[in-house]
């Protein structure tokens, strides 16, 4: 039994992690449509994410727990459609997916059986180039389950959620949207 006060390094570790995946005032968020997640935990900052993907294996360099992994750039369902232009017309240009955690602490690749990779993947080429983030849809309660599906980047949405409507989605007028309405129409 520990000692009252004290933590143990898992817990410095996770709070630690915690500390850093707090909102700062500009951070831009990947935002998701998990349907098991609330619409707070359905987000992952870029700050979160570009930390993990520095402390990650090299794109070819797959570890114990299967990851990183080929990406097929291809939605199922119905529909199957790429969810990442590759912009080229090269056989040669693949992609990675990388589990990142929304609470920063970073993914064991070396660990077997693989651990909880969560809902939230980053993707990158295959000279490990970020490219976006995804997330899988939820099924069945389980939130890294169903296809995946593009997150949507937007550095206004959480800042502003107290904003009146005309102060939230300034830039509307002749040829222009509003931030939510572009962010709606990208998803």
């Amino acid at each position: 039994m520990r000692k009252p006060g004290t933590t143990n390094k898992a817990e410095r570790s996770k709070k630690t992690a915690a500390q850093k995946a707090a909102a700062k005032p500009g951070q831009t968020f990947w935002h998701t449509n998990n349907s098991v997640l609330s619409r707070e935990k359905n987000k992952i900052s870029q700050d979160t994410v570009q930390e993990q993907l520095e402390n990650a294996p090299a794109p070819n360099d797959t570890r114990k727990s299967g990851y990183p992994h080929r990406f097929k750039n291809i939605r199922q369902g119905e529909k199957k459609e790429r969810l990442f232009d590759t912009g080229s017309n090269s056989s040669t240009t693949s992609y990675r997916e990388y589990p990142v955690m929304s609470d920063g602490s970073n993914y064991d690749f070396d660990e077997r059986p693989k651990p909880n990779p969560g809902p939230f993947r980053a993707i990158t080429n295959q000279n490990k180039t970020f490219k976006g983030v995804i997330a899988h849809d939820g099924k069945d309660g389980r939130t890294n389950a169903g296809n995946f599906h593009r997150a949507a980047q937007d550095p206004i949405f959480d800042q502003e959620e107290e904003a009146s409507p005309d102060e939230r989605y300034h830039g509307k007028g002749k040829g222009k949207e509003g931030r939510r309405d572009r962010w709606r129409r990208d998803r």
